[in-house]
């Protein structure tokens, strides 16, 4: 169990300088590819995933948007295959997105895609799996595993960290390629969203020295007779989800998901003194309704835990806990940032509560979860959805 521990440590504090070595190397490979293609074909986008790498597609969506100035929507896997795909427009692109390229339901959706006449592409670690054979233009996002073994034959299976900062990053380096192609970014735009990416691997670097040691020790107070509920809106949505994916995966325990505006509707009547609202809240547009939430989550005896940007005291007054992150990154790179708390903190706190990365000590819980995610049966053919 400590291995496991050990190397999901190691890969988070990997991630700084994974984005600052591939970023160049990732966007040279991505605008040859789409040098060979019509811009016309280029015309309504889908990012297809199945956990992490759903949350990678909901995280890149603004990016994306604003880079190719098309409306480019993330959709879950299923959602895609047997709901979606059977009307799929014309010159339609879509992104499969899968970490190990095994994951049936991706494989299934880009499959069909591509029989529709999609330009389809793998967002994978190896042009050997079968998704990155099934789809026609390959993204290699050159990441480890979550499954891997180690030296003397261990096999370990670590909760998402560098994988889905992989799967992010080729999203997002996807995206300044078919701006570039598309016309919707002039040389002067485009190097300056490559200089921001840069700027940002910096930032996670900065941020790492901090997070650690303020989650090392707020880790033993999470104890398990409370209960989390994780907020975001806009590319942090991705971030709330992929906290709460890791309180699943490293601690086996329940976590809730909000929006940060549905909390009010829904959350705040589950909020209470043996409740942790963690708040993820960069400059931007959702931070003044994330405030009035930490307002009322306070209010109704909640332990408040705000993720924000150095230097804003509003939202540092607002929280009884504040992860404090580099100042100055644009809120669509964030989610590269931001997302380190949920990381270090659910490593920490499996460790201190002796609990296996996702039950996985239970050998048949592992091989039934397997059997769900790259076993599964895919369907023969695209659907039209019912009226």
């Amino acid at each position: 169990m400590e291995n496991e521990k050990t190397v999901m440590l190691r890969e988070v504090a990997m991630q700084p300088d994974f984005v600052k070595t591939n970023i160049d190397v990732m966007l040279a490979d991505m605008r040859k590819m789409v040098a060979t293609r019509d811009p016309g074909t280029l015309e309504h986008g889908f990012m297809i995933g199945c956990g992490d790498s759903y949350c990678a597609a909901l995280a890149a969506r603004q990016y994306m948007m604003k880079a190719t100035g098309k409306f480019v929507e993330p959709v879950e896997a299923l959602e895609f295959s047997r709901y979606l795909v059977g009307d799929l427009p014309a010159n339609s692109f879509v992104f499969g997105v899968s970490n190990s390229g095994t994951v049936s339901r991706t494989i299934e959706g880009v499959r069909l895609a591509r029989d529709k006449g999609a330009w389809t592409f793998a967002v994978t670690v190896s042009a050997d799996n079968k998704l990155a054979q099934t789809a026609e233009t390959l993204i290699r996002v050159n990441a480890t595993p979550n499954i891997k073994e180690l030296p003397n034959g261990t096999r370990v299976v670590t909760p998402g960290s560098i994988t889905y900062t992989a799967s992010m990053l080729g999203l997002f380096v996807a995206a300044i390629a078919i701006g570039e192609r598309l016309g919707n970014l002039d040389a002067a735009k485009s190097k300056q969203m490559v200089a921001d990416l840069h700027a940002t691997a910096a930032a996670m670097a900065v941020a790492d020295k901090s997070v650690l040691p303020l989650a090392t020790k707020l880790a033993p107070t999470f104890t398990a007779d409370r209960q989390t509920v994780i907020l975001g809106g806009g590319p942090n949505y991705a971030t709330a989800y992929f906290g709460m994916a890791k309180w699943f995966e490293g601690l086996t325990r329940p976590a809730h998901l909000s929006q940060l505006e549905e909390w009010a509707h829904e959350h705040y009547f589950m909020t209470g003194e043996k409740t942790d609202t963690i708040i993820i809240l960069p400059p931007g547009p959702g931070r003044e309704r994330g405030l009035e939430q930490a307002r009322a989550a306070r209010e109704m005896g909640s332990r408040v835990i705000i993720i924000g940007e150095t230097g804003d005291a509003e939202c540092e007054a607002a929280s009884d806990i504040y992860f404090a992150m580099p100042a100055g990154i644009p809120e669509a790179l964030t989610p590269f940032v931001y997302k380190l708390p949920f990381e270090y903190l659910s490593c920490e706190v499996s460790r201190l509560q002796n609990i296996a990365f996702l039950g996985f000590d239970n050998l048949r819980r592992q091989e039934i979860n397997f059997r769900q995610i790259f076993n599964s049966a895919e369907t023969k053919s695209a659907q039209k959805a019912s009226a």
